[in-house]
């Protein structure tokens, strides 16, 4: 409905379909802005029972949720750009576009998320292999 509404704002300068993931995508911004962002506390996220173990004890699709869900407690900026290009498999320019932000402010945030959930999640989902690279 956003859409057939906002259609006389459609200048035709680009796809339509470029304008109508534009558009939804500032839809969803701003309702993701609305929601406080997950606070997750790192004693939440389990502790890897075996370093040893290829697989730290955690299945590849438990690692996926905790790491969704401590890409959802990231502050708004950080999170609307680590959705689109991580999730949503768009590249920098299409996730710059979408946003409406220059592509350096793009990758500025992206590299803050990351290393905000590096602070987060280190040690703890992704800990390093312990002995494995000497042999």
């Amino acid at each position: 409905m956003r859409a057939y509404r906002s259609l006389r704002q459609w200048r035709g300068e680009a796809a339509f379909s470029t304008w109508l993931f534009a558009l939804a995508t500032h839809l969803y911004c701003s309702e993701i802005r609305r929601m406080p962002p997950i606070s997750i506390s790192v004693d939440d996220i389990r502790e890897p029972p075996d370093l040893h173990t290829g697989d730290f004890g955690l299945e590849e699709e438990e690692r996926g949720r905790i790491v969704r869900r401590a890409v959802l407690s990231l502050p708004a900026k950080y999170r609307e750009a680590m959705i689109l290009v991580y999730f949503h498999d768009m590249d920098i320019s299409a996730a710059a576009r979408s946003l409406g932000l220059p592509e350096g402010t793009v990758k500025a945030r992206l590299s803050r998320g990351r290393q905000i959930l590096r602070g987060k999640l280190s040690g703890r989902v992704f800990a390093p292999l312990v002995g494995k690279e000497a042999s």
